[in-house]
């Protein structure tokens, strides 16, 4: 009886959260809301004090979030401030609206947002990179910011995870050798590029579409956040100086990857671009025509990084108290039973998104999946290279609710809603993975690796 109502506590839990961040109430106050029915049904049953969860499997998980991502957050939200107020990210946008047009913005800002996460920039970070180049080119198109979480997400994780060689923790988890794949992160590289060209296509034909009916319907881009209205007269610097702190972060992230760790590749890359973009533009931030000073630039765009990270690190709280109750175990239970009543690929494919939906996030999904359900597959006579890009591209389909912390992290950076923009979010980032996992199915049973 108390393990039923720890499930059916763990569901209620997931359902007041997705519910309560769709409504537009605080992640950070939805998540302890959403952790109290989980102590409630699963950890007060059990003898545990109340307060006990908060202070132990909640708080360590927020900290953990917060120590590991604080730097990462806040430089790459400077790198953003530093883009924009010297007139960079505009100049990039303006470039690029001349050479897509009106029609094709949005394909260029998803393609942009694919190259910087084969550059290695992490999903959780990318949004304020891309963002100041994002934000001016749709609003010369007149396109709703709804769309950029969508696009950003979609980018970032399905499309990056499809291809081998991407430079994500999630891609790299199924190397280890602990796990016995026997592969890299270069495996199955037929499969995955067939399945990014899919991808891209149909993300390509849905943005456009929706840019295009949204704008029609009179939504179209707002000023909000940390949005500056555009001046007529602004004096743009030059495209090749405004781009090449882009390419810099990308190719420093290539070129540092076999020196120091991921996390330290990107710190290190975006403070030689911040560094770059106030040598181009010494008129914005020196003299007495100056637009801000180096000093009040970092800091703006440091600190604005807080609110974001501090709404994700509620969630990822969350999310620890979730993986400790003891409800959570019949969810791995069951996506273990699974190896053994359908076809592996398909039954792994499941679990893994079970997994990923329950704990919201692709890399904790997976990594509980390697864990705990991986050896029941290795002796079922899967293809190894097949597995490995499978479950890479399967496991950021359910990851993707509204509880997502990356989602809610991109919203709170585009100064939008999580009601106005999921309605986008859910068919590029969960309808899509869901249907690229089943075609990189029926390419395994055809031989196509």
């Amino acid at each position: 009886m108390s393990s039923a109502i720890g499930v059916i506590g763990l569901l209620l839990a997931i359902a007041c959260l997705i519910v309560l961040s769709y409504k537009g109430i605080n992640a950070f106050v939805a998540s302890m809301i959403a952790s109290i029915i989980v102590i409630v049904t699963n950890m007060l049953p059990s003898g545990e004090s109340f307060w006990a969860p908060f202070t132990g499997s909640y708080a360590s998980s927020m900290m953990s979030f917060v120590g590991s991502y604080f730097l990462l957050f806040g430089l790459a939200a400077a790198y953003g401030e530093f883009m924009k107020v010297s007139g960079s990210a505009e100049s990039v946008a303006a470039t690029l609206f001349k050479l897509f047009g009106v029609r094709w913005a949005p394909l260029a800002c998803l393609l942009v947002t694919l190259l910087m996460a084969m550059g290695g920039i992490s999903a959780f970070v990318i949004v304020f990179a891309v963002y100041p180049v994002a934000a001016p080119l749709f609003r010369k198109a007149n396109i709703t910011k709804e769309l950029m979480p969508g696009i950003f997400l979609c980018a970032s994780v399905t499309l990056c995870l499809c291809l081998p060689g991407n430079p994500t923790s999630t891609n790299a988890l199924l190397t280890r050798e602990q796990y016995g794949l026997g592969v890299n992160a270069y495996s199955a590289p037929v499969m995955g590029i067939i399945a990014c060209i899919v991808g891209v296509v149909l993300a390509g034909v849905y943005i456009t579409w929706q840019a295009k009916r949204q704008t029609a319907r009179g939504n179209g881009y707002v000023v909000s956040g940390t949005d500056s209205l555009e001046e007529a007269d602004k004096n743009l610097p030059p495209f090749w100086s405004s781009i090449l702190p882009l390419v810099v972060v990308i190719v420093m992230m290539f070129c540092l990857k076999g020196i120091m760790g991921t996390v330290d590749c990107i710190n290190t890359s975006l403070c030689v671009a911040m560094i770059l973009v106030v040598l181009f533009n010494p008129k914005v931030f020196f003299g007495s025509q100056k637009v801000s000073s180096v000093v009040k630039t970092f800091t703006n765009g440091f600190w604005s990084s807080f609110t974001a990270l501090f709404l994700t690190a509620g969630v990822m709280g969350f999310a620890g108290v979730v993986q400790a109750a003891p409800g959570f175990q019949y969810f791995v239970d069951f996506a273990n039973s699974l190896s053994t009543t359908f076809n592996p690929y398909i039954s792994a494919s499941v679990a893994v998104n079970v997994v990923a939906g329950i704990t919201g996030t692709a890399l904790g999904g997976l990594q509980i999946f390697a864990d705990t359900l991986l050896p029941n597959y290795i002796n079922l006579g899967i293809n190894p290279e097949a597995f490995h890009r499978l479950l890479t591209i399967a496991c950021c389909g359910l990851d993707t609710l509204p509880h997502c912390a990356t989602f809610i992290t991109m919203c709170s950076v585009c100064g939008v809603t999580v009601k106005g923009s999921y309605k986008h979010v859910f068919p590029m980032t969960v309808v899509m993975p869901i249907l690229l996992t089943i075609l990189c199915i029926c390419l395994i049973s055809v031989g196509i690796i």
